[in-house]
């Protein structure tokens, strides 16, 4: 389950906090562009699309791809903004601070994932797999969404079966080829990033793996579950990766909903602005 989540607090982390990171990130731009937009107008009208709004607000020359530039552009806006605006031992500003940092360490590879044909450039169709995303957090239990796969990876790193993942357990599955297979079958039945599942092992396998940061060992597992480890036994039981993800895939819709409420606006911001550097 939250293999994938716990690693908000570390420097690797998987796909589910660092869109929530690069989520969280968005909305903040955005707030500051559209201050005078009134909330109630924009939640009158019918919302886009999360890939939608997304490439509306990254496509900055407006020629249809995204690219890592104009995503390290919006990054270098931001790190700016909160050192000018945010005051030092402001929680608020650090914690924003803190989310930039985190974005931009893992932009790079959250960008290569969903640039499918490796053009270095992300259409509105390879977007739209944040729109899949969103929707696959809001699916109960059996319905096939995001929960599921992650009971799924659960069940298969728990290899005797009591409900709860050790260190160990942690340990043996990240080097487990047939484990990291299984999963990565799944993945691709969620998110058909690629023509075939093996296509996307790596990204599979690494996930599992950043659990332990930059080392996989003991030491560095046993910090990672600390997180999500609230009876201090350690080890993470079912119930303990189900309330995280929870807590996880609430801020996630959360976030998406203000950008799909504010994105338009921001885009139409952009874009003045990229008019006035070109004069």
């Amino acid at each position: 389950h939250l293999n994938l989540q716990k690693n908000t607090m570390l420097q690797r982390r998987p796909m589910t906090s660092s869109l929530v990171l690069l989520l969280t990130t968005t909305v903040l731009t955005a707030t500051n562009h559209v201050a005078l937009v009134h909330a109630q107008q924009r939640q009158q009208q019918p919302l886009q699309p999360l890939g939608d709004v997304l490439h509306l607000i990254l496509d900055t020359d407006k020629n249809s791809k995204v690219t890592m530039l104009e995503v390290n552009s919006q990054m270098t806006m931001l790190e700016s903004l909160f050192q000018n605006n945010g005051g030092e031992g402001s929680e608020q500003a650090d914690e924003y601070r803190r989310i930039v940092k985190g974005v931009r360490s893992w932009a790079p590879s959250i960008f290569a994932l969903l640039d499918s044909n490796g053009d270095d450039g992300l259409t509105k169709r390879e977007l739209q797999y944040a729109t899949k995303f969103e929707k696959s957090l809001k699916k109960k239990k059996n319905e096939g969404g995001m929960r599921d796969f992650l009971g799924t990876v659960f069940d298969l790193l728990d290899e005797n079966g009591d409900d709860s993942l050790s260190v160990t357990e942690l340990l043996e599955g990240s080097a487990n080829s047939d484990i990291i297979r299984k999963a990565t079958v799944e993945f691709h039945k969620l998110f058909p990033l690629r023509n075939s599942p093996n296509e996307l092992k790596d990204f599979v396998k690494g996930t599992i793996e950043s659990i332990g940061g930059n080392t996989l060992d003991e030491e560095s597992v046993a910090k990672g579950i600390a997180y999500l480890d609230d009876d201090g036994d350690g080890s993470i039981s079912r119930k303990e990766v189900g309330k995280y993800y929870s807590v996880a895939g609430k801020k996630f819709i959360e976030v998406s909903t203000q950008i799909k409420q504010v994105g338009p606006m921001m885009a139409m911001f952009s874009g003045m602005d990229m008019g006035e550097r070109e004069l």
